[in-house]
């Protein structure tokens, strides 16, 4: 019980210092490689953000895995030099460590009414379903 409260504290600070008024909030907590995203779903509006928070003692980050940036968006997106040709994720976030927050970045190219399937690539068994309203 107090281990569920510590945690509960933790990330109040973490989601409250980390998202900007018009973003949603995806969270990794302790044991995020087994228990996965929270919430497992995320809806957002079309131009919404998302500030991804982790909890957890390991290392996370939020990528696409299902949608991919054709190679003529690749080469002018930053992210795009660690992946294979024709495999740029459509978003994504820097892997941050425990207390930390970023930006979800690629979100201006979800379209609505569409769902995506997004996971941690240090930890592919961590999946999540981002569906655009």
């Amino acid at each position: 019980m107090r281990k569920a409260a510590v945690f509960v504290a933790a990330l109040s600070v973490i989601v409250a210092s980390a998202a900007p008024a018009s973003a949603a909030v995806a969270v990794t907590g302790p044991g995020g490689f087994v228990a996965g995203f929270v919430p497992p779903i995320l809806v957002i509006a079309p131009g919404e953000g998302i500030t991804y928070a982790n909890a957890d003692i390991a290392p996370h980050n939020f990528v696409a895995y299902d949608s991919f940036l054709s190679k003529k968006q690749a080469k002018k997106t930053k992210w795009c030099s660690g992946f294979d040709a024709g495999k740029c994720p459509l978003f994504w976030s820097e892997t941050i460590t425990a207390g930390s927050s970023t930006e979800v970045l690629g979100l201006e190219r979800v379209k609505s009414g569409k769902s995506y399937g997004f996971y941690c690539s240090l930890h592919p068994g961590m999946k999540g379903t981002l569906i655009v309203r």
